[in-house]
């Protein structure tokens, strides 16, 4: 039976091992578009590389062993802190005693 069903397969299936865009290349004509030349106004100028604004220099610190230590490892020197401009949320105390709330309020 398997046999038989592989000799019928060619014949009812054989489609299905030929490309998408062979079976569907005539549907599809193939366009002439022709490429308009953009005015000098609107044109870009050449790409400047990265490098030339961005320099990465070697870390002062041997690159961490474990993926634990690998958190904040650049972070950890005064000149690679992330925070710029100082902390961002500062506390300003507890929150009763912004209230002025008495200590039988909070028990």
């Amino acid at each position: 039976m398997e046999k038989e069903a592989a000799k019928k397969w060619p014949g009812n299936w054989d489609f299905l091992k030929t490309k998408y865009t062979d079976l569907v290349k005539d549907d599809f004509p193939e366009r002439n578009t022709k490429v308009k030349e953009l005015p000098a106004h609107l044109k870009l100028p050449p790409i400047t590389p990265v490098e030339k604004y961005i320099k990465v220099l070697p870390s002062p610190h041997p690159f961490p062993r474990t993926t634990t230590s690998l958190y904040g490892w650049r972070s950890g020197s005064y000149d690679h802190r992330l925070e710029r401009y100082g902390g961002y949320a500062r506390s300003k105390g507890a929150l009763i005693k912004q209230l002025n709330w008495p200590h039988e309020a909070i028990s």
